[in-house]
Formats: structure tokens, C-alpha cells, sequence
């Protein structure tokens, strides 16, 4: 009968089931929550995060950080350790009072979302998981400022400025939201990269002022469409950050060098920045205060 079992279960499905207790003492089953049991990996996240659900009952939803590292938005690494289980429930319901899974309860104002199909894991709304995570400890508001500009990315965006806005309308007086204010006035529609966001930061952190993020330019009529990490079009100034693929591929390479040729030609400055240069972005910094001025008396 042990075959029909769901990836998780508690000990009294177990016994339905005809499992002994001293079975599940054995070495077939894991338990991943005092009284949750599996037969799969109990450190994986989509097993704890289903266990979690499992005893939170049918209206819990996966919140919070949980939700953002299931969307692979960039945490720091102290977060991405942190071995929580963030879920949300219904105001004035009862929740799970088990270490480490964390509860909130709240109502849900947009449609939660499905994170894993296979498992059928649901989660807060991206846009409300991260107002959740902005009372989380551990992240600085730079770091909400990077998740906000990962989940509104140029390619796949998974959230919209206006769905932030109503979030934060919705819940005045939540703990974070202040904060979460704060990131969203910060945050940047059409980033592409948290390394790209980090950059923009310390140039405005720098007092300098805040470029147009992504912005799309043909040096060519009959050219191809750029667009251009951060720039001040005013100053035909281009920042921009290569990140690894850059370097390792040369096809890659080839398509940069081109497009630094036709860029250059219309008569723009590049200045390219690399992991290398985090994380105090110095000499970036100064590169581009210099060229500001030289370029436009700023």
C-alpha cells in the first residue's frame, strides 16, 4: 500500500495507510516536520515547502522569501540559507506552531500563484510575497530595491509596477510597508540583472544622478535595435554591466564587440563594469562622474 503515498504525509495518513510507527522510525521515511513524514529528500525546499502546506490546511499559501526563492529571485546568501518555511493564512484561522515554519496571516488581494505543478504548490501573489518580505530581518532595502527590479525584469516580468502600488494601498499599516515604499520609489522596470541593479544603486548611493534603466537605441536607421543597461542619453553616456556569459562565449563576445563599434560610432562613451568591480563599484563610480562632467558639465 505504500506505494499510493503522497510525497509528504502526516502520521496518521501513514497509519491509514498501514504503516507502523516503528516503521516510520526506519530508515524508508524522513521526517521533515515533527508529525510530517516523506519518502523524498526532507532538505529539499519543495518538499519542506509542501509539508509545511500540509499542516497549515487548504487555505495556507506559501509566502514571503519562500515564494521569492522559488521565482529564483536573487536573496542574499544568508537568506537563501535560512532554512524558514514562510506561509500565509487567512486572518483569524489557526496555523501550524512548528519551528521552522513561520505564519502570517493576512487576506489575499491578488490571485495566488501556482510555484511547482508538479506538486501543486500555491504562493502569495509575487507582488504581496515581497510587501511579506519586507519585514524580513535579514534584507536591507537595497535588497528589496534588487527583488522589486528582479520581478518587474525586462524579459519574463513576473509582477507590474501598478500590482506593487495596489499591494501597498492594500496594507497601509503592515509592518515593512514603509520600507516597501521606500524600494518601490528605488525600483526599475526593465532591469535585466541584480549585478545591474546593485550598480545603479551605488551611482546614485555616489550622488549621481539616476540613469534610465534599459534604455533602446538604434545607431543605424537600418541597424539593430540596443538597449543600453543604464544610460544618460543627454551625455551619451552608457553603462553597462558584463556578467560572466559575456566572457565565456565567443559568439557572445563577438555580437558585444559589434554592437560597442556601432554604439561608439553614433557617438556615445561605454563604460563596462564586471564582477570585478563589486562591490564598492569605485573606480566605475569615478569613470562615470568624470565622464558626466566632460560630457555634460555635471
Amino acid at each position: 500500500m505504500t506505494h499510493s503515498l503522497p510525497t509528504v504525509f502526516t502520521a496518521a495518513d501513514a497509519l491509514a495507510y498501514g504503516i507502523t510507527r516503528n516503521q516510520l522510525r526506519g530508515n524508508t521515511y524522513s521526517q521533515v516536520f515533527w508529525g510530517v513524514y516523506t519518502t523524498s529528500d526532507p532538505t529539499d525546499l519543495s518538499v519542506r515547502a509542501l509539508a509545511a502546506l500540509r499542516l497549515a490546511g487548504p487555505n495556507a499559501l506559501l509566502s514571503g522569501v519562500t515564494v521569492l526563492k522559488f521565482l529564483s529571485v536573487w536573496l542574499p546568501q544568508q537568506v537563501q540559507d535560512d532554512d524558514h518555511i514562510h506561509i500565509n493564512i487567512p486572518p483569524d484561522t489557526c496555523g501550524p506552531q512548528k519551528h521552522p515554519i513561520i505564519v502570517t496571516r493576512s487576506k489575499t488581494v491578488l490571485e495566488p500563484i501556482e510555484l511547482w505543478d508538479v506538486l501543486g504548490l500555491m504562493g502569495a501573489h509575487p507582488a504581496q510575497a515581497w510587501l511579506q518580505a519586507a519585514s524580513h530581518s535579514q534584507l536591507t532595502l537595497h535588497d528589496l530595491v534588487v527583488a522589486a527590479d528582479a520581478l518587474m525584469k525586462r524579459q519574463h516580468t513576473l509582477v507590474l509596477r501598478s500590482e506593487f502600488e495596489y499591494v501597498l494601498a492594500c496594507f497601509p499599516g503592515r509592518r515593512g510597508v514603509k520600507r516597501a515604499r521606500q524600494a518601490l520609489a528605488m525600483a526599475r522596470e526593465g532591469v535585466d540583472s541584480p549585478m545591474e541593479t546593485r550598480l545603479r544603486l551605488a551611482l546614485i548611493a555616489a550622488g549621481l544622478p539616476c540613469p534610465e534603466v534599459n534604455l533602446p537605441l538604434r545607431p543605424r536607421p537600418d541597424g539593430p535595435l540596443f538597449y543600453l543597461d543604464m544610460a544618460y542619453p543627454h551625455a551619451k553616456l552608457a553603462v553597462e554591466y558584463d556578467g560572466v556569459d559575456h566572457v565565456n562565449n565567443r559568439a557572445q563576445m563577438q555580437r558585444d564587440r559589434t554592437r560597442r563599434r556601432e554604439i561608439e560610432d553614433a557617438g556615445w562613451r561605454i563604460i563596462t563594469a564586471t564582477y570585478a568591480d563589486a562591490p564598492s563599484w569605485v573606480q566605475i563610480i569615478e569613470s562615470v562622474r568624470a565622464a558626466l562632467s566632460a560630457r555634460y558639465g555635471l
